[in-house]
């Protein structure tokens, strides 16, 4: 069974989404691997992990990637779990190859497959 969203449909179900990784990671004390997905996708990181001391969410991002004459030098941001979602929905991205990526997200939670949300314009 297909699932059919427009974009705002869309951006809303992702806020839940983000929501169910941020509580689940609260219980567990690590990121899913979607979430990781999602944070590494939405801020083109290089990782994203749970940090159980400071309870909050760091990601690693190469500041110098167009250059690979040298080692990558990595930036950490950390956001506080309960600020992590506005920082998620800030970096939502609108375009086709984006969005597809959010619905096989959405897919695979709902148990309804990767390729079963269907994007409507």
């Amino acid at each position: 069974m297909a699932a059919y969203f427009n974009t705002n449909q869309l951006r809303l179900t992702m806020k839940e989404l983000v929501k169910i990784y941020m509580s689940d990671c609260e219980e567990c004390n690590e990121l899913s691997q979607d979430c990781m997905e999602l944070l590494r996708h939405n801020f083109q990181a290089e990782y994203a992990v749970y940090n159980k001391q400071t309870k909050a969410v760091e990601i690693g991002i190469n500041k110098n990637e167009d250059d690979f004459n040298n080692y990558p030098e990595i930036e950490v941001y950390s956001f506080p779990i309960k600020e992590i979602g506005k920082k998620i929905d800030h970096s939502f991205k609108h375009n086709q190859e984006d969005l597809e990526f959010y619905g096989k997200l959405i897919g695979r939670k709902k148990g309804l497959g990767s390729n079963s949300v269907v994007l409507m314009d």
